[in-house]
């Protein structure tokens, strides 16, 4: 196993042991006994620990070692962090807390964006309605064709929204679709009433139709999680 495949390899075995709570909080690790357990150079090690440290998933302190850290210090908006969460056994509640985000701010950009939008971007937005609904008419709702186009749609009214700060949670707006599809949770015939409003929230965006674009979106949103929860 190459270099850089073994530390991956490291960082993602324990970023799912602390969100699934087998290395619980205050709990203490050793540079040795990680050198031990996955057979790597004390340099492969320090380079996982300091990818974990980044997370805010564990603190390291001279001569006490490396003490995971609780999850309120996790740097949650993580897409690793969050595929850790989807993949264990709080995944329901992940889907959930990131469907609230996106409500919280996607319908602030969709409005945004029909303001701001340029003229690519408008029609960009129609392009990509006429193939999400072809796709989930066909029945391919669960598919990844229909997950990338869904993705696009969903990242260019962010991106048309102007907001650097929107824009900053595009990561996070993009794990949570491909984690709710790859989890088989996405339905092969998408909803008729949010697929309804994808048309309504680019066609307003398209017109310059700012509150009517939020609704549409807000509406859409709150579809997809009580769908989820």
């Amino acid at each position: 196993m190459a270099k850089a495949s073994m530390y991956e390899h490291m960082v993602d075995v324990l970023g799912s042991r602390i969100v699934g709570g087998e290395l619980a909080p205050r709990e203490v690790m050793s540079l040795a006994s990680l050198e031990q357990e996955f057979a790597v150079s004390r340099t492969v090690a320090r380079e996982a620990m300091r990818a974990l440290q980044a997370l805010g998933m564990i603190t390291a302190r001279r001569r006490v070692g490396l003490i995971v850290s609780p999850a309120q210090d996790w740097n949650v908006l993580d897409p690793q962090v969050i595929r850790w969460n989807l993949a264990g056994a709080g995944r329901d509640a992940q889907l959930l807390a990131l469907m609230d985000l996106r409500i919280a701010i996607e319908p602030t950009a969709t409005r945004l964006a029909a303001q701001h939008a340029t003229p690519e971007q408008r029609t960009l937005l129609l392009d990509l309605v006429k193939q999400l609904t072809a796709i989930g008419d066909a029945g391919r709702g669960d598919s990844e064709e229909y997950l990338e186009v869904d993705v696009q749609f969903h990242v260019t009214l962010l991106r048309a929204s102007g907001n650097p700060m929107l824009l900053a949670l595009e990561p996070a707006v993009t794990e949570v679709l491909s984690g709710r599809s790859h989890l088989g949770l996405t339905p092969a015939h998408p909803n008729p009433l949010a697929m309804a409003c994808h048309v309504s929230a680019a066609s307003a965006v398209a017109e310059g139709s700012a509150q009517a674009a939020e609704e549409a979106s807000r509406t859409m949103l709150s579809v997809v999680r009580d769908e989820i929860g």
